[in-house]
């Protein structure tokens, strides 16, 4: 698919006299349709692939936060001090 702008002979459907090449008018235009069509398929699969690894990291990003908290809650229960502030593991003062 070139970058040229290219214009579907339907819009001059309506000025033609219907002649014999009217429907090599019609079918070009579905070659040029088919063209845009195919590139949305392709974006389709890229957007859907970037979707699932978005998805994926997500997950990750859960699982690693959930597992931090549960270190950080174990290890309060021992009297570490230690908390989660903005996302971020600190030490703490003692009885905060």
């Amino acid at each position: 698919m070139d970058n040229d702008k290219q214009v579907l002979a339907t819009s001059e459907l309506a000025t033609l006299p219907l002649g014999h090449n009217w429907y090599q008018k019609l079918a070009s235009n579905f070659e040029i349709i088919e063209q845009y069509l195919d590139k949305l398929d392709t974006d389709e699969l890229v957007v859907n692939d970037l979707k699932n690894k978005f998805d994926d990291i997500s997950d990750k990003i859960n699982i690693y936060e959930t597992n931090m908290q549960a270190i950080v809650n174990i290890l309060s229960d021992y009297d570490v001090p230690i908390a989660i502030v903005d996302g971020k593991v600190v030490e703490t003062e003692e009885g905060e």
